[in-house]
């Protein structure tokens, strides 16, 4: 049984969050967000001792896995919990790879939500906002409207 390992985020905005897992490939509908942490399940359906405020459940992650949480914080910032078999990490560094949360989907995720943060800021600003995703996977954000 593969265990949840403690991930370190940035994330403040929970709905910045949602807004970049959907940009992941996650459907709004995959995406649980409660008000008081909710339980996360393992890959067998126990219920594990880590709790979460934004959930993706296992059936949504892939075949074997885990659920994927994010859990509020007392300062606000979101703690993400991820298994070692869905990072690929740990004794699972061999599926590093195809993992669904492997590093490079956790990057993803923070590029999609620093560009949601900066984009609900910009915009609120009345300033334009456009990105293009780049050959290397990174996202270019151009602002517009200054003065």
């Amino acid at each position: 049984m593969s265990h949840f390992v403690e991930c370190q985020t940035e994330y403040h905005d929970p709905q910045a969050l949602v807004a970049a897992l959907n940009e992941c490939g996650f459907q709004e509908s995959q995406i649980e967000v409660h008000d008081d942490a909710a339980v996360l399940y393992g890959y067998q359906g126990d219920v594990r001792p880590q709790k979460a405020h934004i959930v993706i459940r296992r059936q949504h992650v892939g075949s074997g896995a885990n659920d994927v949480g994010w859990e509020r914080q007392p300062d606000g910032a979101y703690r993400a919990w991820i298994s070692e078999f869905d990072a690929g990490v740990g004794e699972y560094s061999n599926r590093h790879d195809t993992a669904r949360f492997n590093r490079a989907m956790q990057n993803k995720i923070k590029q999609e939500y620093a560009y949601q943060v900066i984009s609900r800021q910009q915009c609120a600003l009345g300033r334009s906002v456009e990105r293009q995703r780049l050959p290397s996977g990174e996202i270019e954000v151009t602002i517009g409207g200054y003065r």
